[in-house]
């Protein structure tokens, strides 16, 4: 039995490994498409049996409504992110203040104007001036070539999204088929596997609600609010909005503040005050009313965990990880 079982083993490792090497580009994909299809499949159950039972035109207008209502949005708002982000950068160049000429005035005539201050003016000019006149050059070159790259991606990225579609019609179409099959080798009972999925599809729901939809329904009414009160690159701003939302105890203000203060110091302070009370009453108090509409039934994720799960997630997995660290 020992020389039988020796050669088994060491075959069906060789075998994983290389099935692992071999589908290892896909996996992130992969993982993806079946925590939307975990979350979709009671949608799938309901529209097959209104159909007669057809699986398959249920999943098919289930990945047909994904694509529209969400994929499109999403590629849409990276395009104009994009554009809009290259204009932020040439407007971060063009800004007078910013060039060395203008800032050592800046910090002359300063002095004249607070003289109590003039010990305390010199010592953060000393400290400020090399570092901003350094930074600017160094965020708009870093930021071009992340641009850049993001750009190159596209094929790839388009690649990634045909295989997400067609994985999620034939987990959405053979699920259920797929989870019979595994049944008989599961050392589980059929009411602890019943328990086990519903723990994983209450946890999926709110690490995907909490620390995903929240913060981009937070970046969305924060970019309106940029458009109504004039802020230049409202996308820019609102995908700022977005990644402060994720931060726990601060939130959306560390995204929007920056941008009430930008247009006070414009002279705007009509605008200024009518953006922070938008931002603080619209932006801020939305997340007291739709996580509790959201989170009803899912699992509670702490703050500290999303966040840090997000992070995570993209330092490993790239863009995949805001989605599957969380999860």
């Amino acid at each position: 039995r020992r020389d039988l079982l020796t050669p088994l083993l060491l075959s069906l490792a060789a075998i994983l490994l290389l099935a692992f090497w071999v589908f290892r580009p896909f996996l992130l994909v992969f993982a993806v498409a079946a925590c939307v299809a975990l979350l979709l499949a009671p949608v799938q159950k309901r529209l097959a049996a209104a159909l007669g039972g057809r699986p398959t035109p249920s999943a098919a207008l289930l990945v047909l409504f994904t694509t529209v209502l969400i994929l499109v949005p999403v590629l849409t708002s990276l395009f104009l992110l994009a554009r809009q982000f290259a204009l932020f950068l040439e407007w971060i160049r063009a800004q007078p203040l910013l060039g060395p000429e203008e800032l050592q005035r800046f910090w002359d005539e300063l002095p004249q104007r607070y003289p109590g201050l003039r010990a305390w003016i010199g010592w953060l000019q000393a400290q400020v001036t090399p570092v901003v006149s350094g930074s600017i050059e160094q965020l708009a070159g870093g930021a071009n070539n992340l641009l850049q790259n993001v750009l190159g991606r596209v094929t790839h990225a388009a690649l990634d999204l045909g295989l997400f579609l067609l994985m999620l019609f034939f987990l959405l179409r053979d699920g259920g088929r797929l989870r019979a099959e595994l049944q008989p080798i599961s050392p589980f009972s059929e009411e602890q596997e019943r328990q086990i999925f519903d723990h994983l599809e209450r946890t999926i729901q709110g690490a995907l609600q909490a620390v995903v939809v929240v913060p981009v329904a937070q970046g969305i009414l924060a970019g309106i609010g940029f458009m109504m009160f004039g802020v230049p690159q409202p996308f820019v701003w609102g995908t700022a909005v977005i990644l402060a939302a994720t931060v726990p105890l601060v939130g959306s203000p560390l995204g929007w503040i920056p941008a009430c203060l930008y247009l006070a110091l414009k002279g705007q302070t009509g605008p200024a005050l009518g953006l922070l009370v938008y931002s603080a009453v619209i932006v801020s108090g939305s997340d007291n009313v739709i996580k509790p509409m959201l989170l009803q039934g899912s699992a509670r994720i702490h703050p500290l965990l999303g966040f840090l799960s997000i992070i995570g997630g993209v330092l490993a997995f790239g863009i995949f990880g805001f989605l599957i660290g969380p999860v």
